[in-house]
């Protein structure tokens, strides 16, 4: 076998991540065909998910109530009516899926090293971050038992702040609209707020590519809408009990795609919960940098032999090349900080003014010609050859860095077929796209219609083996002769709607079982005592102001310091001590009003409580032989200068 290999210019790290998950999706292709491959779009599926949920929610939000009070009655209403719920059910699963293409989009961005622009990077975990906080206030404004569960959770989570209140986690629990009514508004104004945030932000995700692929195919998006829409008629969602139906959320459904974070108050208390979250996040966003991938090096190119044709800057995935005024005339200006090394410009350049010190040195001179010569994408797997061909293989950055005035010239003088194999999915994003259209002399450079394009085949990953590059390299030429001739491409092109949207559609029901699974926060069988109000103590030191004009100063003194308070409880029945705090006022000097806030789960049916000021301990208020009651709490206020127990409202 006569063969010559050239790989002077391989590159030496290549992506096996990238490899596998291109074998995994093609058992997809062969339903969807390559171009409508969901796992080949899985980032622009997101998008048109957001906008799906976006647009259903502005009409589910004509029918809505946004007082408190009468939420859940306006969202049932809503369920009630067949094409409303149906609309509720898909901004809900829309939303769901947004988590799972986000996640999804996330792994196969580290399964392919895919991460080394660090504000793509960056602006994708933020993305995420806000998506989760948009279907959290979005599950509050149902005001439904989950919902008081998720006010009472992020209360909780928050009150570790000196400057939130605790006690407001204990008026979700008691449904005090009078409280909690401020909380539900913004709310609301989160869940609009962020979703235009949202937009931003996938605004800066895309800004340093070029030619985005922000929303999917037409034919995907339309198989995408069909199985949603099968989905949420089969399935539709439903509310919890509502809010004020008890204190306690004890049986809630849990949507893990959103809720994840909180599971974690249920296993860790609130500070080890902030370290985790703190901690997890820090570690994605430095992901970049503790998992450094060796860059390609930028592409070189020769201002003199640059016509100006502007073909490399459109072409180029990642806008690196500008042009720009240099000495007079417009060149073309590389940035190298945007240039990944693709070297796809290479094959836009038929001046040959770029070169790149991974891109081989081809043989063109006339020579006796060989059956076939390879071109191989440095990111296809090593290919396994047929023996008895003589042939030239070389391995190029990308496959679009082919230029086709080399295979003219390679088929004109020293070999009698070219093959080109490529990723299904191009790891820059462009090159098979641009390399088809160029040998399909729909791009600039066009091949040449001189020269027979069938004489030309372009295999992928899943498509290509050793027999059939000996089967194209024994095609006749009569068998491939057209005017012109056309490329040959071994690849999925045709896709079959009816299974894909079946597919997509059981994937979606999948999806369901964990966006409403029961989990619980609080047992029906405990006993637990929630001791929930604000309190201003007795002023302990006053300070005069003297400083100042004498109109400017208070006319009373002001209070300087104010008395820490204890709290205790006891077993009504041998009086032994359960549980004791004191409580500090708040402020830098201690002068500002503390709030009470202590949750116990308690063994005993009745207690005593004693609340006094420890600097004043004639200002005492006890409650005694307290009936604690298992499953729905009890809730120690204190009004009208006294303690009692709240009931339910």
């Amino acid at each position: 076998m006569d063969k010559q290999m050239n790989t002077s210019g391989v590159i030496e790290e290549r992506s096996r991540g990238h490899q596998l998950y291109q074998k995994f999706s093609s058992y997809f292709s062969r339903v969807y065909s390559t171009e409508l491959n969901p796992l080949y779009h899985l980032g622009s599926i997101a998008v048109f998910l957001f906008v799906v949920a976006c647009i259903s929610g502005i009409y589910i939000f004509i029918f809505y109530n946004i007082n408190p009070r009468h939420a859940w009655d306006s969202v049932e209403a809503m369920s009630g009516n067949i094409f409303n719920g149906w609309m509720r059910t898909i901004h809900r699963y829309s939303s769901d899926l947004l988590v799972i293409f986000i996640l999804m989009h996330l792994l196969h961005t580290l399964i392919t090293s895919k991460f080394k622009r660090l504000i793509s990077w960056i602006s994708g975990i933020i993305s995420f971050l806000i998506v989760v906080i948009i279907g959290v206030t979005g599950y509050i404004l149902v005001w439904d038992q989950k919902a008081k569960l998720t006010g009472y959770l992020t209360a909780k989570l928050f009150s570790t702040m000196p400057i939130f209140d605790p006690s407001i986690a204990g008026a979700f629990l008691m449904n005090d609209l009078s409280t909690v009514g401020g909380f539900f508004k913004v709310a609301l104004f989160g869940h609009i707020v962020f979703s235009l945030i949202t937009v931003i932000i996938i605004w800066i995700h895309i800004l340093r590519i070029s030619k985005p692929k922000i929303i999917p195919p037409k034919k995907l998006m339309i198989y995408v809408m069909i199985a949603l829409g099968i989905v949420s008629l089969l399935f539709p969602v439903k509310s919890d009990p509502p809010a004020g139906v008890s204190n306690l959320p004890v049986q809630t459904t849990f949507d893990w795609y959103y809720y994840f974070g909180y599971y974690l108050m249920k296993l860790f208390t609130v500070n080890q919960n902030w370290m985790i979250l703190i901690g997890s996040g820090v570690i994605l966003c430095i992901i970049p940098y503790l998992i450094r991938r060796k860059n390609n090096p930028p592409v070189y190119i020769d201002l003199d032999k640059c016509d100006a044709c502007n073909l490399c800057s459109y072409d180029c995935p990642y806008e690196a090349i500008d042009m720009l005024m240099k000495d007079g005339k417009r060149k073309a200006i590389l940035s190298p900080d945007k240039c990944v090394g693709c070297a796809i410009c290479i094959g836009s350049c038929d001046e040959h003014a770029i070169s790149h010190p991974f891109y081989p040195d081809l043989a063109l001179q006339a020579e006796a010609k060989k059956d076939l010569t390879l071109f191989s994408c440095s990111y296809f797997p090593e290919p396994a050859l047929p023996e008895p061909l003589s042939m030239n293989h070389y391995r190029v950055p990308c496959i679009g860095s082919v230029m086709p005035k080399d295979v003219q010239e390679i088929l004109e003088n020293n070999s009698h077929k070219v093959a080109l194999l490529s990723c299904e999915d191009c790891y820059y994003r462009l090159g098979k796209t641009w390399a088809l259209n160029r040998f399909l002399r729909k791009r600039a450079p066009l091949f040449s219609k001189k020269f027979n394009a069938s004489n030309v085949k372009l295999f992928t990953l899943s498509q290509y083996s050793k027999e059939k590059l000996s089967d194209f390299s024994a095609m006749k030429p009569q068998e491939t002769a057209k005017p012109g001739g056309e490329l040959h491409v071994a690849d999925f092109q045709k896709a079959k709607p009816v299974f894909g949207v079946l597919i997509l559609a059981a994937f979606f029901a999948l999806m369901i079982p964990l966006s409403s699974t029961t989990v619980q926060f609080f047992s029906p069988t405990e006993k637990t005592l929630f001791v929930n109000f604000k309190y201003i103590s007795t002023p302990m030191e006053y300070e005069q102001a003297k400083s100042g004009a004498a109109h400017m100063q208070a006319k009373v003194p002001v209070v300087k310091k104010r008395s820490p308070v204890a709290l205790k409880i006891t077993s009504a029945k041998d009086q032994s001590l359960i549980y004791e705090k004191e409580f500090s006022p708040r402020g830098l000097r201690q002068d500002i009003a503390m709030f009470i806030y202590s949750q116990l789960n308690v063994k005993e049916d009745k207690v005593n409580i004693e609340f006094s000021e420890t600097a004043f301990p004639d200002k005492q208020y006890q409650l005694q032989n307290v009936d604690l009651k298992k499953g729905d709490g009890t809730f120690i206020v204190f009004r009208d200068n006294k303690l009692e127990v709240a009931g339910k409202e």
